[in-house]
């Protein structure tokens, strides 16, 4: 085997990552996953290589900020950068790409010769994958193809069955086109991808909205940690304070921009010079029991809480813990964080008004944010994007922020230390936003939705469900089938 064979399935894997924001060129997701299931289904020869190399071009430049992360933010050499990414891209694609290998020996074990029931095989197996992103490696549910049917009118299933029902689809196109390739079913699905493409711009409106303010710092990642640094992060939070506006009744400070933990003088110090505490939520890392946990927390109800997903060589050292030591990234007090417990209790704002508030990487899980917003009416979404960097990952995380929000109907806020913060309404359009690198306060207005979208309460079973019992139930009729001829 030839390695610059393999250049076409790295690069196939590569161009679906155009799909996702900032380039939101939406029609290479499906170039990139019909390539992938005709590889499964049609590739005899080092189909294992093909798929691996897939797996690589899609992981690799989808997930190429965390470079930014340990390379910039590690004052590492470049060839340690390059190891723990190749490590960490080499582990997503053995965990979550070649098991799709699997794929054609069961179609071979069903053997059927209608079409229609191996598209809907392929498509459920391709969900039944996709929902092991959520669980393994402590989940790593970035890339779903489902996402990027952003501003178009096949958004509007968001609400009733969640993103697994946009990513279902997307197979199930890419596997109509292959299954049934030069027929006219193959035809159809392209005329189908085409009109699910249509853009659908939300418009807005707010009949009793709250006015709000959001604090973008633009912190130095480089020097956050650094001795003294603190008394500029402190005089320069102060400055954007005293720019909020007398009838604000709400300010969000984002995750965790102040370098010394809640228990601190400094911290109870810097909140008490400040009349407006009571109307703060403010990002901070707390201590409890030896532990460190990074926090939202809200001063007027002294409520936290407590990030629960954690992310990789950000906050936690996965795979290999003889990092720590070796790179000074991993030796950061944010690099060795606690995970919140699963089942906490909703913080309140303002009058007892309870708000859900999913903390940077939480927002990427669905079910987690979905159950936060039981009984919430506004989501509040603090994230620190600096460790992204200048790549692609701000945007990516603000696409998401925007799903959950359609998902669960409910206006979003979105503060970030340096970018991208916005707010953002129940259909999921940016109302407004502070771009990257930008030292300011947005301000704006919110809507409390009272009302819960269908995935909120029984929707998000729904598909999961459907791709399991259609997989159970062709190798159920293959058995029994078997079991006939054998007799």
């Amino acid at each position: 085997m030839k390695i610059i064979r393999l250049i076409t399935p790295f690069l196939f894997g590569l161009i679906g990552i155009f799909s996702f924001a900032p380039f939101s060129i939406k029609l290479f997701i499906f170039i990139s996953y019909a390539y992938l299931i005709n590889l499964l289904l049609f590739k005899n020869s080092n189909s294992f290589w093909n798929v691996f190399a897939w797996g690589l071009g899609h992981w690799g430049f989808g997930m190429s900020w965390i470079i930014v992360s340990v390379y910039y933010y590690g004052e590492t050499t470049i060839a340690i950068s390059l190891l723990i990414y190749t490590l960490l891209i080499t582990i997503l694609t053995l965990v979550f790409t070649l098991p799709l290998l699997l794929l054609k020996p069961l179609l071979k074990f069903i053997n059927t010769k209608n079409n229609l029931i191996r598209v809907l095989f392929i498509s459920s197996i391709l969900i039944i994958s996709e929902l092991s992103r959520y669980y393994f490696l402590n989940g790593v549910p970035w890339l779903i193809p489902g996402n990027i049917y952003l501003d178009t009118y096949v958004q509007n299933i968001y609400p009733i069955f969640g993103v697994t029902a946009a990513s279902l689809l997307i197979y199930f196109l890419c596997s109509l086109f292959i299954v049934y390739r030069n027929k006219n079913l193959s035809y159809l699905a392209l005329i189908l991808i085409v009109l699910s493409l249509i853009p659908e711009y939300k418009s807005f409106d707010i009949d009793k909205g709250i006015k709000i303010s959001i604090i973008q710092p633009a912190s130095d990642p480089f020097l956050k940690y650094e001795s003294n640094y603190y008394y500029q992060i402190e005089e320069n939070l102060n400055k954007l304070i005293t720019k909020v506006s007398e009838d604000t009744k709400l300010i969000v400070i984002p995750e965790a921009e102040l370098p010394y933990p809640l228990e601190s003088p400094r911290f109870n110090n810097l909140i008490n010079k400040t009349s407006i505490s009571k109307k703060m939520l403010i990002g901070a890392w707390v201590y409890e029991d030896n532990k460190l946990y990074n926090s939202i927390y809200s001063p007027k109800y002294n409520e936290l809480y407590k990030k629960s997903h954690l992310v990789p060589f950000g906050e936690y050292i996965p795979f290999i813990d003889g990092l720590r030591g070796l790179i000074n990234f991993f030796d950061l007090p944010m690099s060795n964080v606690s995970h919140g417990n699963k089942n906490q209790q909703t913080i309140r704002i303002l009058d007892g008004i309870e708000v859900s508030s999913p903390i940077c990487f939480d927002i990427a899980f669905p079910n987690t944010v979905r159950k936060m917003n039981k009984s919430s009416l506004l989501m509040i979404n603090i994230s620190n994007d600096t460790w992204f960097g200048n790549s692609i990952g701000p945007y990516q995380h603000l696409s998401i922020a925007r799903v959950r929000a359609i998902e669960n109907n409910k206006w979003t806020i979105r503060s970030t230390n340096d970018g991208v913060s916005a707010i953002i309404s129940n259909k999921g359009t940016i109302v407004d936003y502070l771009d990257k690198g930008r030292s300011d306060i947005l301000e704006g207005q919110v809507e409390l939705t009272y009302e819960s979208s269908f995935y909120s309460l029984t929707g998000y079973k729904f598909i999961y469900l459907l791709s399991f019992m259609i997989v159970f139930i062709i190798i159920s009729l293959s058995l029994w089938k078997n079991h006939l001829k054998a007799r």
